[in-house]
Formats: structure tokens, sequence, C-alpha cells
């Protein structure tokens, strides 16, 4: 297929569009509609090897040796766990499974999606309730290479996630160029840093329950005040190539991979504390001892109506460092970091084990 030449001077024409604004997109994952997104961007490269020979000075030829990589990243703002559901299927479903359930199984719909930005007229809402016509940029096996989580005092909590795949094309979008109808006064609108609270406790068969106090983890200090948090899950990929084929015939995940939690409080009050504490000691029943730690993002009858929370939860997570900052002219801060091993998803939250894990659950 040819490339389409521009018309850079076409612009007079009044029946050409002049631009694409956020108001004639939608995204969406696998042929649903991605909600609260608040920007997207995507973009392709084609590695090339140079082709020399003795006697020639320039190259001959630049041939391409590995598959192109097409990448998508986008952000959204949290109101439940819509687009958690879209995008990990069983693993936001309720914390019945852990967050890697589905898109670490090949025969899975969520193993690989494909993503479609979908187009409007200009100066027509796409969530107007009529079908569109236009085409849409279309990456199929779409396969996620990470997401995460953040929410700061003063900013709405939001999740980008990243897209990697080989393909793209821009085509008619099918299905995704439905009608979708604008949101209701009473659909989901966003959660606030004021719904977003922290509980913790050590580590226990069952993990967390609905009373446990609001606390964090914290060596040396009793009373710290949030001002963000990030979660973030990386999830490489390898792409597998054999002779013969021109492209990749599978793109499968590196194991083993960890979800992170880093989190900045200010510091009110110390206490005393040993390192001991978080590390353990050689006479220690648990030498090395983990913490089950909650992210409610979105309490209970204390969010916007008709917005469900999202509950971040790592099960037997371990401390990796404390970092305490203070200068004139500054609050004392610190910042505070945990990890935790992802497992493979079978095992719900509520296993009678202490095994370690990140879950997604629907507050």
């Amino acid at each position: 297929m040819a490339i389409k030449e521009a018309q850079t001077h076409a612009t007079n024409n009044a029946s050409l569009r002049k631009r694409v604004i956020y108001q004639s997109e939608a995204l969406f994952a696998g042929g649903s509609y991605l909600q609260r997104i608040q920007s997207i961007n995507y973009s392709f490269t084609v590695p090339r090897t140079d082709v020399n020979q003795y006697g020639q000075l320039g190259q001959i030829e630049r041939v391409i040796t590995e598959v192109p990589t097409v990448s998508m990243d986008f952000t959204y703002h949290l109101a439940g766990t819509t687009n958690e559901t879209i995008l990990l299927g069983d693993g936001a479903n309720g914390g019945s499974y852990g967050v890697m359930r589905d898109i670490n199984r090949a025969a899975s719909d969520h193993y690989e999606k494909t993503y479609a930005v979908a187009l409007a007229n200009e100066g027509i809402d796409y969530l107007n309730g009529t079908s569109h016509t236009n085409k849409s940029i279309i990456i199929p096996k779409g396969h996620i290479s990470s997401y995460s989580w953040t929410g700061a005092v003063g900013d709405v909590p939001s999740s980008t996630v990243n897209i990697e795949s080989t393909e793209m094309k821009v085509a008619d979008g099918g299905s995704n160029q439905s009608a979708q109808n604008p949101e209701s006064s009473s659909a989901p609108v966003v959660l606030r840093p004021g719904n977003v609270t922290f509980a913790s406790a050590a580590a226990s068969a069952g993990g967390l329950s609905s009373t446990t106090p609001e606390d964090l983890p914290v060596m040396g200090f009793d009373n710290v005040h949030v001002q963000s948090f990030t979660v973030s899950m990386d999830i490489p990929r390898e792409s597998i190539q054999r002779m013969g084929d021109r492209y990749e015939y599978a793109r499968v995940i590196t194991f083993p991979i960890q979800a992170t939690m880093s989190v900045e409080a200010i510091i009110s009050n110390q206490a005393a504390s040993n390192l001991s504490d978080i590390v353990g000691s050689e006479s220690a029943a648990a030498p090395d001892p983990g913490f089950d730690i909650d992210i409610n993002c979105g309490q209970s009858g204390a969010t916007p109506a008709g917005v469900n929370g999202l509950k971040l939860r790592f099960k037997n997570a371990k401390i990796e460092g404390h970092s305490v900052s203070s200068s004139i002219g500054a609050n004392k801060s610190v910042t505070l970091d945990y990890a935790v091993q992802v497992d493979g998803g079978g095992n719900g939250y509520g296993s009678s084990d202490t095994s370690a894990g990140f879950f997604l659950a629907q507050i």
C-alpha cells in the first residue's frame, strides 16, 4: 500500500478538518469504551541495520532485522473499577484473583487486545449518541507493559497504562464507531484526594479487614501526613521470533515481576523505634516481617454520588527503605518504599496462607 501524501496547502477547503482535539476522540480497548481518559500518545519505531561492503563507502541498503515496535500510553482519572475490569478482566474482580489472572493466560481475551482511537467529525462530541464514520487509529495485538496508579494532594487520582504491539493501521473502526451515549448525571464522576486512605497490619493469612485501623508501617515516626502515592507494576515483555518469519510469533511476559508502592509524607511526630522492627533480628520468629497494606481510593459512603472506589492491596509486602529529607524553609518529609512480587493470579486475596501478591478490588 502506498503512503498517502499530505495536502499541506489544502486547509482553505472548508470540507477538510482543521485540527483534532480531545472533544472528537475516544479510546476503546477490545471494543469497550474507556472512560475519564485525559491523554493518549502513540508512536512506532522501525529498527534498521546498515548493509555495507568493502570497496564502497556508502551503504548498499538499510534492512529491517528486528520487528517494528508500536507503543501507546494513556492516562485516565480514577472512578471505580470500570477501566481496570476492561483492561485486566478477573484481575480487577473484587480481589477474588490476583491482578495477573487474565493478562497471563493466552486463552484469555485480556492477554492481548485491539486498541482503537476513534474519531468524530470536527466540532462534534464523540459521545453524542450517534455512530461515526471516520477512520480510527487501530493497534491490534496490544499487550500491557506497565500499569500505575497515582494520587496527590490537590490533584485527581489517576492511572497510566503503557501498551506494546508490532502492528498499527488506520482503518474503519468497526464496532468502535457505534453510538456512544453521553453520560447521565448519575454516572460516576471522579475520586478526590480526600477519598484516599491507607490501612496496614502485620501480614496474616486472611489479609486486612474493613475494620483495620488507618496507618502505615513506618520506622521512627508515629504520625505522618501523606502528600502523594504511586503504585506501579512493570510487565516487561519478550519478543520471541523464529527463522522463516518476518515478525514475532509471541510477545510473552518476563517473570518475575514486582509491584511497588512509594508514599511521600510530611512528618509531624517522631517515636522510639529500631531498624530491627522492620528487618527483624536473628532471634525473631519472623526475621523479615511482611505487611499487608491497602490504599483505599474511595471510601464507601464518602465518595461523590455514583462513584465506586478502587482498593489497591499489597499482601505480605516488604519495606524497601525510608528516605528522610529536612532543610531550611521546607517541611521535614519522608519517602516510604514498599514492594511485593506479583503472583500468577490464581489465588484470591483471602487465601488461607500468607503468600505475597498484589490485588485490586472494588470498594
